[in-house]
């Protein structure tokens, strides 16, 4: 199964993005694991707890204590987590901040059904073959 993980601190930004990802199971007849975090602290606890490896995460940057890069950063020490595609969904204009992180892809808020979809194919393609 291919597990997303959606980390924003608000809601709102959370379902819309599952709500994209759902349209595009639809579409091409895949399901996804999708699990939501509102905070870098949430997703890093819950990743020590369940032992969760994800292949994409979609990160906000701007979340209340711990930033999408920190988050990212610490990810990116982990062994089970250094290889997941990481897509920041953020309304920061500093892209270059993001590239120390390797992101996949980094996307203006709120994003498009067609950018998430672009996306989607592209960690499907990779994951299919390596």
């Amino acid at each position: 199964m291919f597990t997303i993980g959606i980390c924003d601190d608000r809601p709102l930004c959370r379902h819309l993005l599952e709500a994209f990802i759902h349209l595009y199971e639809e579409e091409k007849g895949v399901l996804f694991d999708i699990y939501q975090f509102g905070s870098g602290e949430e997703l890093l606890e819950e990743l020590d707890k369940q032992d969760m490896i994800f292949d994409l995460l979609f990160l906000d940057n701007c979340m209340k204590k711990l930033t999408g890069l920190e988050t990212a950063k610490q990810l990116r020490q982990s062994d089970s987590m250094s290889t997941c595609s990481i897509v920041f969904v953020t309304s920061a204009d500093d892209h270059k901040q993001f590239i120390q992180v390797q992101p996949l892809q980094i996307v203006c808020k709120p994003g498009t059904q067609e950018r998430i979809d672009a996306i989607l194919d592209k960690v499907l393609t990779k994951k299919a073959y390596s």
